[in-house]
């Protein structure tokens, strides 16, 4: 009889719609799997209603990986009304309303490891197999470490947000420490730990006392051929309309850029749930759309956000540096791929990855005025920036890319 060949399965509750970078992150592992000759099976949400060509999906995973940002009608009602208070009062207020609410729910015991445990056993998955986990929270793990038995397969599981965020959204019944601990005693050599930047990787090595391997992002992005930049230069915000991506502050850095760069910020619907201080810069943005500010609030297709990118002559990213820290930033490695500056935080991986040559930094604390002054200096000195990106681009794409991901999950250790 002949033995099965092995097979990649991905498993993604967060991937729950058919844009954003759970797709992206999930397609570009698999297709890369495929490309090597090992079968790929993407496990996904129960929401997902796309599909990838050449590749299996199943949406059956009900589980979720955050629960952040809910809150229903109660919090709609409060955050909406906060949003027309002066911002300290807003803020503040908001930041309680979070904690009491992480405080009093109760989240329901995680059932990923029942689901996989199904999933897997239809696939008749076994000993060979790898299982891959890219997106996974506290809680996930948790299940992983005392539920059902997932067939012998190998199971890769990518840490991609700071100890601190683990422990305190969706975060497991006991000490991120001890839980890692108990998966390793679960899995044994079955089990493997990576990070994708390296201070992220000896931060959760250094918790642990296990093995965690940096590995590559996979990034895909398609071919720009270089261009001046526009006599007008365009700069775009692309992602969530979220506090900790800086959003609150992109009214002042418009206005302050008026009449010498062109804006085109994508970051989805905003509505009543969202962060009061998010809806008081939406408002505010709103009322500045003209021909020197685009609006675009909807989620985009792959290629639609892929041409976004690719009309940018500098990407702003006014991330807050202390919670972003040692996380990556997908959306800063593909403008490093695309050849793209940024401005940036100060401090931690973006700043140590793109470098002086590539990025203007945001120093931490100094709030609106502090991105003004660095999209200033981004605008003084964006010739020099652009060259400099684009002789690294490729040095960046040999490094960060699908193929070079996948050998890494499944080399041996």
């Amino acid at each position: 009889m002949t033995e099965a060949a092995p097979r990649f399965i991905i498993a993604d509750p967060g991937l729950t719609g058919p844009l954003g970078h759970h797709l992206s992150y999930s397609q570009a592992v698999a297709e890369a799997a495929q490309r090597a000759g090992t079968p790929a099976v993407i496990l996904a949400g129960r929401g997902f209603t796309g599909s990838i060509p050449g590749i299996e999906c199943r949406p059956l995973l009900g589980t979720a990986y955050q629960s952040a940002g809910g809150g229903g009608a109660l919090r709609r009602a409060l955050f909406g009304a906060l949003s027309h208070l002066p911002s300290p009062i807003a803020g503040a207020t908001a930041d309680l309303v979070r904690a009491t609410r992480r405080r009093l729910s109760a989240r329901a015991p995680d059932g990923l490891a029942g689901e996989l445990h199904a999933a897997l056993g239809a696939l008749s998955a076994g000993p060979g197999d790898w299982l891959l986990l890219h997106s996974v929270s506290g809680a996930n793990l948790a299940s992983l470490a005392a539920g059902p038995d997932l067939h012998g397969v190998t199971l890769l599981v990518v840490l991609r947000r700071m100890p601190a965020e683990m422990e305190a959204d969706d975060a497991a019944p006991e000490p991120l420490p001890a839980l890692l601990q108990r998966l390793a005693a679960r899995f044994g050599p079955r089990l493997r730990l990576f990070a994708d930047t390296a201070p992220l990787a000896d931060d959760f090595s250094r918790l642990s006392g296990l093995a965690v391997r940096t590995v590559p992002l996979p990034i895909v992005v398609p071919e720009v051929p270089p261009r001046p930049p526009a006599a007008t230069p365009h700069i775009v915000f692309a992602g969530g309309a979220r506090l900790e991506k800086g959003y609150h502050w992109l009214p002042e850095g418009v206005a302050a850029l008026a009449g010498r760069a062109r804006f085109t910020i994508q970051s989805g619907p905003v509505g009543p749930e969202s962060d009061p201080l998010v809806q008081r810069a939406h408002r505010a943005l709103q009322a500045r759309q003209g021909p020197d500010l685009v609006l675009v609030e909807r989620a985009l297709g792959g290629d639609d956000y892929a041409a976004l990118l690719a009309s940018a002559d500098l990407l702003l990213l006014p991330y807050d540096g202390p919670t972003y820290g040692a996380r990556s930033s997908g959306i800063l490695a593909e403008a490093l791929a695309l050849g793209l500056p940024a401005v940036i935080p100060e401090g931690g991986w973006m700043e140590a990855v793109a470098g002086p040559g590539r990025a203007v930094t945001i120093p931490q604390g100094g709030g609106g005025a502090a991105l003004c002054r660095a999209l200033s200096r981004a605008m003084d000195h964006l010739p020099a920036l652009t060259a400099a990106s684009r002789a690294m681009a490729q040095a960046w794409r040999d490094e960060h890319n699908p193929d070079a991901l996948f050998r890494a999950f499944v080399a041996t250790q």
